[in-house]
C-alpha cells in the first residue's frame, strides 16, 4: 500500500500566497520573506511559516494582505476564485483606508522598529 506524503495543514494557503506574491512582482527567496515582513510589520520567521504552510496569519493581517496583494480574501484563504475568475483584483474590495491614511501606513512600513515606535508615540501624543 503506497503511503501518502503528509502535507502541511496550510499548504494551499502557502501556494496561493506564493502565487499572489508572484503576481505582485515580489522577488522570490529570502527577499520575498523580507519584503513581506516589512510590508506587514511582522518578523521574517512569521512570513517563512506562512510561505511554508506551517501557520496562517491572523484574520486582520489576512485582510490587509489581500488588499496589498490585490487579490480576493476568499481566494487567498480558501482558494475560491472571485466571479471574474482571476486572482488579481486591482483596486480590490478591501480598501478601507483613505489615500492619505494609506500613504502614512506605507511610509511607516519603511521605518525600522525603533523609528516606527517613535512615530506611533508622536501620533499618540497629539
Amino acid at each position: 500500500m503506497p503511503t501518502k506524503k503528509p502535507t502541511s495543514p496550510y499548504a494551499g494557503f502557502a501556494e496561493r500566497l506564493q502565487e499572489a506574491c508572484d503576481a505582485a512582482d515580489i522577488p522570490e527567496g529570502r527577499a520575498r520573506s523580507g519584503t513581506l515582513a516589512l510590508r506587514f510589520g511582522v518578523t521574517t520567521e512569521a512570513v517563512r511559516q506562512w510561505l511554508h504552510g506551517r501557520a496562517l496569519p491572523e484574520v486582520s493581517r489576512l485582510t490587509e494582505m489581500a488588499e496589498e496583494l490585490e487579490c480576493s480574501l476568499d481566494w487567498l484563504v480558501l482558494g475560491r476564485l472571485p466571479s471574474a475568475g482571476q486572482v488579481r483584483e486591482p483596486g480590490g474590495a478591501y480598501k478601507t483606508l483613505s489615500p492619505q491614511e494609506r500613504a502614512v501606513v506605507s511610509a511607516m512600513r519603511k521605518l525600522n522598529a525603533r523609528r516606527r515606535g517613535g512615530l506611533v508615540q508622536l501620533l499618540a501624543d497629539i
